[in-house]
């Protein structure tokens, strides 16, 4: 049970009100004009301490609530569909446009399913709590403590918005005036420096030095930054159409802020295998167990619960189908026979809970295949069966782990697709110690004893030996990137690695699409959409998304243009 949705259902069911007050995706006259029924003014809320804390909680909520519309409970993988990580089940039209790239202003994933709206309200949110807190009587360290995770989720919510979207308006007050809805599109390079930079910087010094309780932290704030110099540092695309390459400055910047990390904080890589009977997860998977939210490996982390409306649909979404037909064989097949099971893979093999198939992000065979023999990520991370402590062996097509609520798969009572316990992880220590490798040998030209010690580090708790010794640069940094491709898959970093390292044409120009014996197949099939090739020219206007067109419409002056390569 996460604690901020426990504090956030009991004590701000009839506050509320004062909680939307900014949100962006309301009409100006809807706003001006329309008070909600449930209203508590400013002045009433913002008075105390306790309040505070609620407000701040509050800000949270748009990312991860259990709303088919939540950020990470349903919707930001989308941004790796179509790379050769992550594609989608054959015909789900909800995604046609990622893999035949013609994605436009008014799709559903941008307006119906509100992923950038929802990162606005999260910041409205997070504005409210920086103008309001300060004018309340309390402890000073407390007051700061909320104001950095204030600055340290809008810093969060922009870089997720930047990286996707490019120039933003910098909104950095509560809205009150119609006017704030025509504040002019700022170029990135200032949505980094004015907002993103400073509001970590201040953050990383204020909040609460402690382990990830689902809260920013001091550690969480020094990992985004990390995270936001090694980004910044790399290749994007402007708004306008150009390309842009970083100020390699930054990567030393990121070298040094991931160190203090690894240094300092109270987290670790998870080590141990977890035992549950006869049912092993390795330590790889130790993080994701929906038993134990929030490990020391968790620095960032969004949760949901198994209480309706406040649990993920991911669940819901990365599942092919609910049993293991074609990549286990034929429906009537008995694939497990040398194992003692006469099951058959349609019927006695799958799982119990029957998970809907929706099918919208599912793992390539391309991203099986890359990983190296004996990674114990691999057989986790891409799960096609599950063996249950009783001895109960499931089946299913190559799907995400890390998305999955396993008792709703297997059936347990009081689980649906809208009620499900599987938190987000969005960093985690492994972050750091690859953004420190990566960063350290681009600022210094090499890799250094403590930068190959970090990725061996990794390697080592997945199964695999040491990186072969003597790397150059080159070899280094291919390295690294091969080691977050498998660290890091399925937890939405596919896609930006490859643009800031400008090799999203070239590693998605050839990606294995059918599912093979070499890739544990009893059954050569493919379960790709219909429109993904293996073959991916990525449109250079895709590297950014296009505004939705109702917030391009919202802006009366029509100071606004839209991305360049999706027309007005």
């Amino acid at each position: 049970m996460i604690q901020i949705k426990i504090d956030y259902m009991m004590k701000t069911k009839y506050l509320i009100g004062a909680l939307l007050v900014a949100l962006l995706a309301i009409s100006c006259e809807d706003f001006l004009e329309e008070e909600p029924p449930n209203f508590v003014s400013t002045d009433v809320f913002w008075v105390s301490a306790e309040n505070a804390r609620i407000g701040t909680d509050a800000m949270y909520e748009p990312l991860s609530d259990g709303s088919s519309n939540a950020v990470f409970g349903r919707g930001w993988p989308a941004v790796d569909v179509g790379t050769d990580d992550v594609m989608s089940r054959v015909n789900r039209n909800n995604f046609a446009d990622w893999f035949s790239h013609t994605i436009n202003a008014g799709h559903p994933w941008l307006e119906a399913w509100q992923t950038y709206d929802n990162h606005w309200t999260g910041i409205a949110r997070a504005n409210d709590v920086l103008e309001f807190v300060p004018r309340i009587a309390m402890d000073e360290t407390e007051k700061n403590a909320l104001l950095g995770e204030a600055y340290a989720f809008r810093a969060f919510c922009y870089f997720n918005l930047v990286r996707a979207w490019g120039d933003l308006p910098k909104v950095v007050n509560s809205i009150d005036d119609a006017s704030d809805f025509n504040l002019p599109r700022s170029s990135a390079d200032e949505i980094y420096t004015e907002i993103i930079i400073p509001g970590l910087q201040f953050a990383e010094e204020n909040c609460v030095d402690e382990l990830h309780n689902g809260r920013m932290t001091k550690w969480s704030a020094k990992l985004i930054l990390a995270d936001v110099y090694l980004t910044y540092a790399g290749t994007r695309r402007t708004s306008q159409g150009e390309f842009v390459q970083g100020d390699a400055s930054y990567y030393a910047l990121a070298r040094d802020k991931a160190k203090e990390i690894i240094d300092g904080s109270p987290h670790a890589l998870i080590t141990e295998d977890f035992v549950d009977g006869e049912h092993i997860t390795p330590a790889c998977g130790v993080p994701w167990l929906e038993a134990q939210p929030y490990s020391v490996e968790s620095i960032l982390e969004f949760g949901s619960t198994n209480v309706s409306e406040f649990g993920s649909w991911l669940s819901r979404e990365c599942s092919p189908f609910f049993h293991g037909r074609q990549y286990w064989g034929p429906a009537g097949g008995m694939p497990l026979v040398s194992e003692g099971n006469s099951g058959r893979v349609n019927n006695e093999l799958r799982f119990p809970g029957r998970p809907p198939a929706t099918g919208f992000y599912i793992p390539t065979p391309d991203l099986y295949a890359h990983f190296e023999d004996g990674d114990e990520r691999r057989d986790w991370g891409i799960m096609t069966r599950y063996d249950t402590p009783d001895g109960n062996t499931y089946l299913c097509q190559p799907t995400f782990r890390k998305y999955v609520d396993i008792d709703f798969f297997l059936g347990a009572e009081n689980t649906s697709f809208l009620n499900t316990n599987n938190n987000f992880i969005v960093y985690r220590y492994a972050d750091a110690l690859l953004i420190f490798a990566e960063a350290q040998n681009e600022a210094d030209g090499s890799p250094n004893t403590e930068a190959i010690l970090a990725v061996n580090e990794i390697r080592n708790r997945a199964g695999l030996s040491d990186l072969a010794s003597g790397l150059s640069q080159n070899e280094f940094r291919d390295a690294v990137l091969r080691e977050r491709r498998s660290e890091f898959h399925g937890e939405i970093k596919r896609k930006f690695d490859l643009m800031r390292t400008n090799r999203l044409l070239s590693e998605t120009s050839d990606i294995k699409v059918e599912w093979t014996a070499e890739e544990g197949s009893l059954q050569d099939y493919t379960n790709k959409h219909v429109f993904f090739t293996g073959n991916e020219v990525w449109p250079d206007r895709e590297w950014l998304y296009p505004i939705p067109q109702t917030q391009m419409n919202l802006n009366v002056n029509n100071n606004w243009v839209q991305n360049e390569g999706y027309g007005l």
